[in-house]
């Protein structure tokens, strides 16, 4: 990575500020509490996207850069995320694993993202539509962002019937109060408000909770 891929574009402001001083405090240990328990959902997200050689994918909330080694080396990738803290966690990891892969982490606000359009062969995000304030606006600037005909990928909890699930939400509720995680976000609902081209969906993680969205991007969510 060259240095001037690690600049921030503008602080974040309003509801986001809690997000960012959240991630601050629980950078040094946030990979001890989603790792390995989260990886086969990050790992199925970046397979679905059936990346080839020479493409650029930009993953949005890259956080510390757990993901950044599951890409194919011979794709570019850019991270945005909007703690610093998270991203100098994910510098050491690309330095520590020689990721030369790795164009740019940026810190960057995902509901305003600064790239010009089409920039991306595909664009994923993976654990962040239950955070962030307004996920479909992060959605808009997914596709906005992605060429047209391109991969968006969509790695989320969504609400279920499964009582299971119900009672595992019950379970982890505290940990992700802490992260500022959010269960309201409806399947059906969420694909239909965002206008997205569903290809699959699929499931992954401890007792299936996490959907796995793969969507065409046909531009819809913009016109």
């Amino acid at each position: 990575m060259k240095q001037a891929d690690v600049t921030t574009d503008r602080p974040p402001k309003g509801q986001t500020q809690s997000v960012v001083k959240a991630y601050t405090t629980f950078a040094p240990v946030y990979d001890l509490f989603f790792g390995r328990a989260l990886t086969p959902g990050r790992r199925a997200g970046i397979r679905c996207m059936d990346l080839q050689p020479g493409q650029r994918v930009l993953e949005v909330g890259v956080g510390t850069g757990l993901s950044l080694s599951d890409y194919p080396r011979d794709v570019q990738v850019t991270g945005i995320d909007i703690s610093d803290a998270m991203l100098g966690k994910a510098r050491e990891r690309v330095t520590r694993q020689k990721l030369d892969n790795v164009e740019s982490l940026v810190n960057m606000d995902a509901l305003a993202m600064t790239f010009d359009d089409s920039s991306f062969d595909a664009v994923i995000s993976m654990y962040v539509m239950a955070v962030v304030p307004d996920p479909l606006q992060v959605v808009r600037e997914m596709s906005r962002v992605c060429r047209p005909g391109g991969n968006l990928v969509i790695v989320n909890y969504f609400r279920t019937g499964s009582q299971r699930v119900r009672w595992n939400e019950w379970v982890v509720k505290p940990l992700c109060k802490m992260f500022h995680f959010r269960f309201g976000l409806n399947l059906d609902v969420f694909t239909e408000e965002a206008k997205l081209e569903v290809v699959d969906t699929m499931r992954a993680n401890i007792f299936n909770h996490t959907t796995i969205l793969h969507c065409r991007n046909n531009g819809a969510v913009n016109a």
